[in-house]
């Protein structure tokens, strides 16, 4: 049985899909080491307000990425039909 051809768009999507994963992952440890620090030392209200920052930015790149993904898959030419046997 051939091989099926290397699909640039399915892997486009699962590094897309990493990118989320971890970027999730260090939101809620961010927030969480945030909120530590905020109970352990008498800081006041906005001083977490520099990340919040950060992670609002890096979630419109995301969000800009994916929404290309999805248009880049709207315009991906389809699948070429196997050949007859």
């Amino acid at each position: 049985m051939p091989r099926p051809p290397f699909d640039l768009l399915r892997a486009v999507f699962l590094l897309l899909a990493i990118v989320i994963l971890t970027e999730v992952g260090m939101t809620v440890f961010a927030g969480l080491a945030c909120w530590w620090l905020n109970l352990q030392t008498a800081r006041e209200i906005g001083a977490c307000l520099p990340i919040v920052v950060q992670i609002r930015e890096q979630w419109a790149e995301i969000l800009a990425s994916v929404l290309a993904l999805l248009l880049a898959a709207r315009s991906w030419p389809p699948p070429p039909d196997p050949p007859d046997e």
